[in-house]
């Protein structure tokens, strides 16, 4: 495969700038054969062409470029000259950067044509994506996946910023239109630009410590006793299916001793119970069990990894399915406390996944 380069001038909007570079190649070719007619030949134009191209720029510029006479040829005038060392001036300024960024272009055509071996992931932290990174680099076309925790916004935001190939976040079904989920999450789930993919499901609930297990079974059992809380930073989706919950059981923020405390993962708000530091969190059922702590289960939630919908037939994406569907996997996922894994679905849409979409795959207010 060859590529070539080159720089023409531009008279007006509407010109071929290519035919307007023929102008330079006429004058050099004019100057060496002192013929218009063998100039035309030799850089394949008709005479009729070669002699328009000078008419329109000698008419642009007001200035004569050519001297001829009948049995005599033709030769440069003296402007013509002086326009045809200019352009040959500029070409030797202009050359080696063109060479530079012809070099480039080719390195990062290479580069582009490798197969990718990388995959880098922004979003929420999950055991599952730790699993998925594991067994990603045990396929027969090993990917690395290159993970960046943070918030479920701030995953989402890097993926349309095409700082990361994937994002991770997490909905439950309980998070209708209108939801805390929906409104915070609506604007970087648009259906013309992205395509989902369900990795599994998981328990989230009350992270309890040992001796508050009695008293709490359910939020009204939290705001009831006044227990200290551990939450999560707000842009998390932890913290936002919280919101929900507490919404569904007529519940108030400031009814949570706490509730402004947050910290940033789940491991950490399991840690807090743990150590004294708070005797209540919301989060998952393995961080619990991990910490010899109660768990009282609320709800079930999806995570999912989202991807750009131009991305969807990279072979990346073809391995990464292909993963999924695997059994193997999904007993991997299962060995996980408190994780189911998803049913194969291959790619989604949001109006297929998202439960603020209704039947009809319209979103609701």
């Amino acid at each position: 495969m060859t590529f070539r380069f080159d720089l023409f001038p531009v008279i007006a909007a509407d010109d071929n700038p290519r035919a307007n570079g023929k102008v330079f190649q006429l004058l050099k070719a004019v100057r060496e054969t002192g013929s218009l007619h063998r100039a035309a030949q030799e850089i394949g134009l008709s005479y009729r062409h070669a002699w328009g191209v000078m008419r329109t720029w000698e008419e642009m510029l007001g200035r004569s470029m050519l001297d001829m006479e009948r049995g005599r040829g033709a030769s440069l005038t003296r402007f013509g000259e002086r326009l045809l060392r200019a352009e040959l001036r500029l070409r030797e300024t202009i050359d080696p950067a063109v060479q530079k960024a012809m070099a480039d272009f080719l390195t990062d055509l290479d580069e582009a044509a490798r197969p990718q071996t990388v995959l880098h992931f922004s979003g929420s932290h999950d055991p599952a994506v730790e699993t998925l990174a594991a067994a990603l680099r045990e396929t027969p076309a090993p990917l690395q996946l290159d993970t960046v925790f943070c918030g479920s916004v701030e995953g989402l935001v890097c993926l349309q910023e095409r700082q990361s190939e994937l994002a991770g976040f997490y909905v439950s079904p309980i998070q209708i239109a209108g939801s805390v989920a929906h409104v915070t999450l609506r604007k970087w789930l648009r259906p013309a630009t992205v395509r989902l993919v369900r990795l599994a499901w998981r328990e989230q609930g009350l992270i309890v410590a040992p001796d508050m297990a009695r008293e709490i079974r359910d939020l009204r059992d939290l705001a009831r006793t006044g227990a200290r809380f551990i939450n999560r930073q707000r842009s998390s989706g932890t913290r936002m299916l919280f919101d929900q919950l507490l919404a569904t059981q007529g519940l108030y923020p400031d009814q949570i001793s706490g509730y402004d405390d947050p910290e940033f993962s789940n491991e950490k708000v399991a840690e807090a119970v743990h150590s004294g530091r708070a005797q209540v969190a919301f989060g998952l059922r393995m961080n619990a069990e991990a910490h010899g702590l109660a768990f009282v289960p609320l709800t079930r939630e999806a995570y999912y990894l989202a991807l750009r919908k131009n991305d969807q037939t990279a072979p990346w994406v073809t391995a990464l399915l292909s993963l999924l569907a695997d059994p193997a996997f999904a007993r991997r996922i299962e060995q996980l406390p408190g994780y189911t894994a998803a049913e194969p679905a291959g790619i989604l849409t949001p109006q297929q996944a998202l439960p603020w979409y209704g039947p009809d795959g319209k979103e609701g207010a």
